[in-house]
């Protein structure tokens, strides 16, 4: 790392351990869908709208994990370890708390909501399943997730790296024993996936518990077993637009997902192989996001908002290298990144492959200023600017994806009038179908980015008060 400056090395440090981390996440996705997919498209739209549901719940997951980033980064920063280890206690329980009742919403009501997204009644079999045994696990799931905040915020990436890592090889494993009923195990299809799921996020939270507990880690998680309204009452602040936020954008993801799956089963199935693999491309944009947050964090609580101010732009070189590479990947070989995730025996094949490979085509135009946005992004939160992302959440997402997504997909007609001396026919356009729902997307990733960059320029992000 001798030829990198001294901010893209701090920066490097803490990026490449979650950018691995979350690769080997995505790759235990992708091993989820490629052996998933062996079942078949049905089972393989069943898992990928299960997933698109429990995806949902993310923002009461990052309401209170964003807040306890922003304030362990903060307290790292002042040099503050007594309100750092405090906001970590707090986090915990909050999360737990919050994941009581997502779980009881996917038992209750999973079948509804994938009923409203329009899945077709085998869909909403096969899917409810899934989601079921999926959530059981939130309340652990929500924990583990603003541990690893806490972590990261506090400068440390590797531990959760390594714990990821562990989660997703025992879930990998399961995958195989739970899917296929392999050496003894029972065979349960595409609900054996969600077993192995959280048989994986259940070892991980174990032994974290047990690490931050030992007093080995940059935090130490010493329970008081008592509520501090004032510390929890801070993290909430920052979270809660996030969580709208979040909110926000899970409800037009589930417009969006409403719109894709009415394009039909073959067209659903393309949908989640391509975000499957393209999922893959933006894990070095997770990894600067997560370490521009941290960074920006500490340098505010050192009271240097230069300081933050730098390593975004830092961020931004380094982001922008790596994500071109990846959208030379995607546009250039996209057939080949499909083919392992769909079964040559399935009598769709041709047409889930032609469909997946457009998909990657178009994506791939937007992955640069997507790693702006992840940047910048990161950037706002660390800082504790929670409310400019969701105002532009609440905009872009609406003007930019669904609706150009509805109209270009399904079509539309404009009447004809006459004003004045002038006649306007009238104009029909057919619809594209769900190429156009995958371009809208791409063209919402452009506005994002520019929104975002506006924002950051102006300023306003260095003065927040956590």
């Amino acid at each position: 790392m001798l030829h990198l400056k001294e901010d893209q090395q701090r920066l490097w440090k803490l990026a490449w351990p979650a950018i691995m981390g979350n690769i080997s996440q995505t790759l235990l996705n992708l091993v989820d869908m490629m052996m998933v997919g062996q079942l078949g498209a049905l089972a393989l739209a069943a898992v990928g709208l299960g997933g698109q549901v429990s995806w949902f719940m993310m923002p009461i997951m990052a309401a209170v994990a964003t807040g306890t980033l922003a304030l362990v980064a903060r307290f790292v920063g002042a040099k503050d370890e007594e309100n750092a280890t405090l906001a970590l206690e707090q986090s915990l329980y909050l999360s737990f708390l919050l994941g009581i009742p997502v779980m009881l919403f996917g038992w209750f009501f999973g079948d509804d909501i994938l009923r409203i997204m329009g899945a077709s009644d085998n869909v909403i079999e096969l899917g409810y399943e899934y989601i079921k045994v999926l959530f059981a696990f939130y309340p652990i799931r929500f924990v583990g997730f603003t541990a690893f905040s806490a972590l990261r915020g506090a400068g440390d990436t590797k531990t959760p790296m390594k714990l990821g890592i562990l989660m997703n090889i025992v879930n990998a494993v399961f995958d195989y024993l739970l899917i296929f009923g392999k050496f003894g195990f029972p065979k349960l299809g595409p609900v054996g996936a969600a077993w192995a799921s959280g048989i994986g996020i259940t070892t991980s939270f174990l032994i974290g518990l047990y690490l931050l507990s030992s007093g080995r880690l940059v935090l130490h998680f010493k329970p008081s077993w008592s509520f501090h309204t004032d510390m929890a009452r801070r993290v909430l602040r920052i979270g809660i637009p996030t969580m709208v936020e979040r909110g926000l954008f899970s409800f037009y993801n589930f417009l969006y997902m409403s719109i894709v799956t009415r394009f039909g089963t073959i067209a659903l199935a393309a949908h989640q192989v391509g975000l499957r693999v393209e999922s893959i491309a933006y894990m070095p944009a997770f990894g600067f996001n997560v370490a521009t947050a941290a960074l920006v964090g500490q340098s505010l609580g050192e009271g240097r908002p230069d300081k933050a101010e730098k390593t975004v732009y830092e961020a931004i070189k380094m982001v922008s290298l790596f994500m071109a590479t990846m959208a030379v990947i995607l546009i250039a070989f996209p057939r080949y990144l499909v083919m392992p995730f769909i079964s040559p025996s399935d009598p769709n094949y041709g047409e889930v492959l032609r469909l997946a490979a457009i998909y990657l085509i178009i994506v791939g135009i937007s992955e640069i200023p997507l790693g702006w946005l992840f940047v910048i992004g990161g950037a706002l939160r660390g800082a504790g600017d929670t409310k400019s992302p969701m105002y532009i959440t609440a905009v872009s997402k609406l003007l930019f994806r669904i609706v150009p997504a509805y109209l270009l997909g399904f079509g539309f007609t404009i009447p004809g009038f006459t004003l004045g001396q002038w006649t306007f026919p009238g104009f029909t356009f057919e619809g594209l179908g769900v190429i156009a729902a995958w371009i809208a997307m791409s063209l919402e990733t452009f506005t994002t980015a520019a929104l975002f960059w506006w924002v950051f320029k102006r300023g306003k992000w260095k003065h927040v008060k956590v």
